[in-house]
C-alpha cells in the first residue's frame, strides 16, 4: 500500500513538474551563426523595433520587453462572458544557450487580458495596477469616496505563433550581419554582385 502511494505521488510531481516547464510558452530555433554576440545583438534589434525592451543582459543571454497593450476583438469566450476586459497586453521574453556549437534562441510571449471586477472576483491570482476615484459628485464636485476599481491583468496563455515569428527574424537578422560580414569593407550588395560577374568573365577568356 505505501509503495503504491509513493508511486502516486511521484507521478503527481513528475506531471507537475513537466507542465510547470512547459508553462512558459518557450518556442526554440538554432541560430544560423555560432557567435552568441551576432544573435544576441540581432534579437535585441528586433525586439527594439516592435517593442520597449525593459533589460537586456548579454552575460545570461537573456532580454526581456515592457507589457505591450493592445486591443483584441470579443470571440464570446469563457472570459467575455465572465467580464473581462477587451484590452490586452504581451510581454517577449528571450534566452539563448548553446547546444554544442550551434547557438540557440528561444522567444516566449506572455499574453494578458485586463479583467473588471467582476472577473477579479473569480481568481486568486489577480494582482492590483492601479485604483480608479469617483468620478465628481453632480452636486459641488465633491468626491463622495474611492471605489474598489482595481484594474487587474490576469494571465491567459502564450502567443506562440508570433514568438515564432520573431525568431524567423532574428534568424534571417543574424544571416544577414553575416553576408556583410563576408563582403569586403565599404562594398555594397550590387558591387559585390558586379565584382563577382567581372571576375567569372576574365576566367572565361
Amino acid at each position: 500500500m505505501m509503495k503504491r502511494v509513493l508511486w502516486v505521488l511521484s507521478l503527481v510531481v513528475t506531471v507537475a513538474g513537466c507542465r510547470a516547464g512547459a508553462s512558459r510558452g518557450w518556442q526554440r530555433s538554432p541560430m544560423p551563426s555560432h557567435d552568441r554576440q551576432h544573435v544576441f545583438d540581432a534579437a535585441r534589434a528586433v525586439l527594439s523595433e516592435h517593442f520597449d525592451v525593459a533589460e537586456a543582459n548579454f552575460v545570461r543571454g537573456t532580454i526581456e520587453t515592457r507589457p505591450q497593450v493592445f486591443d483584441r476583438r470579443r470571440s464570446g469566450t469563457l472570459a467575455d462572458i465572465r467580464g473581462a476586459g477587451g484590452r490586452w497586453r504581451r510581454t517577449v521574453s528571450f534566452e539563448m544557450d548553446r547546444d554544442g556549437l550551434t547557438v540557440v534562441a528561444a522567444v516566449s510571449v506572455r499574453l494578458q487580458r485586463e479583467a473588471t471586477e467582476a472577473a477579479v472576483a473569480m481568481t486568486e491570482t489577480a494582482s492590483p495596477d492601479r485604483v480608479d476615484e469617483l468620478p465628481p459628485s453632480a452636486h459641488g464636485g465633491v468626491r463622495v469616496g474611492r471605489r474598489p476599481a482595481t484594474l487587474v491583468w490576469m494571465d491567459v496563455g502564450y502567443d506562440d505563433a508570433l514568438a515564432r515569428e520573431l525568431l524567423g527574424m532574428v534568424a534571417e537578422h543574424v544571416r544577414v550581419r553575416q553576408q556583410g560580414d563576408a563582403m569586403p569593407e565599404g562594398q555594397s550588395p550590387q558591387e559585390a554582385a558586379e565584382e563577382t560577374r567581372r571576375i567569372g568573365a576574365r576566367e572565361g577568356l
